[in-house]
């Protein structure tokens, strides 16, 4: 009788452990930190919908190279998304990677991923993401390469 209160004493403290981790876990995320999370997601999954409904009409794609003549870095979000979202994720998996969010200011929010890359001059570049806090909710603004 004494092993059967054992095993339910570590089946409930086990279970309790687990409770406190994903609730933890979910805590530690900023609302910036869960809608990158789920647009990550979105970009992944070509739910093109999704991805024109959380971002600007016009959306900045600095490395992009689209327009060449006329140098234009700005362009329609459901053009983009809908012909050019491989040179805005610029990576084949971005929910694989450490990123990291800083506030900017109270609206605009910047995310950054580092890129190790050989042949970058100094072994790597950034991949920054920027968000725009409109109304108490966010907005894809744009992606550059730096």
């Amino acid at each position: 009788m004494n092993f059967i209160k054992y095993i339910i004493v570590i089946i409930l403290f086990l279970s309790s452990c687990n409770t406190d981790k994903v609730q933890k876990t979910e805590s530690n995320h900023s609302d910036a930190d869960i809608f990158w999370m789920q647009f990550v997601k979105a970009m992944e999954t070509n739910d093109i919908n999704f991805l024109i409904k959380n971002s600007l009409d016009t959306i900045s794609c600095f490395d992009c190279n689209i327009d060449i003549e006329n140098e234009t870095n700005y362009f329609d979000a459901k053009f983009i998304f809908q012909n050019y979202k491989d040179k805005i994720m610029h990576l084949k998996l971005l929910s694989k990677k450490d990123y990291s969010i800083s506030e900017l200011d109270s609206n605009l929010i910047k995310i950054v991923y580092r890129v190790d890359a050989l042949k970058a001059p100094e072994g790597g570049y950034s991949l920054i993401f920027t968000l725009l806090n409109k109304n108490e909710k966010y907005y894809f603004q744009g992606m550059m390469v730096q």
